[in-house]
């Protein structure tokens, strides 16, 4: 799938919903496109415990129906006061957390907007466990 249909689909995934205690889900959606070809879907989910991020929402549902490798993923946003979409890079915690979830992973492309992706090796640089100083 190509940056701009990968944005579009995320798009429509966008729900906010506000709790009583002021928690926002689903504000935050993201698609994630397996080795396979396969697309999940995930919104983030903001709790008083801990907070899931879109993009390990995506990936979750991946893991479930039994894959583990992707090639590429996005995660937007929409302001909601000027109604603008921005696409968002995925936190420390999620760029980690694809590293280790399958090695290979390193070489999915991020996309960052209309036109632009990295792999996910550009994003997390030292990705390697150190060699010991010796």
């Amino acid at each position: 799938m190509q940056n701009e249909a990968l944005i579009k689909r995320a798009a429509t995934l966008l729900k906010p919903h506000r709790t009583p205690d002021g928690r926002l889900h689903g504000d935050v959606a993201a698609v994630v496109v397996s080795a396979s070809g396969h697309i999940y879907e995930g919104v983030c989910v903001d709790t008083a415990s801990w907070g899931l991020c879109a993009e390990r929402s995506a990936i979750a549902a991946m893991i479930t129906a039994g894959e583990y490798r992707f090639e590429s993923i996005v995660a937007v946003w929409r302001n909601e006061a000027t109604e603008e979409l921005h696409v968002l890079p995925p936190c420390g915690i999620c760029r980690e957390f694809m590293r280790q979830v399958d090695h290979q992973n390193l070489d999915a492309q991020i996309v960052l907007g209309w036109e632009r992706s990295v792999s996910l090796r550009t994003l997390l640089p030292e990705h390697e466990w150190p060699a010991p100083l010796g």
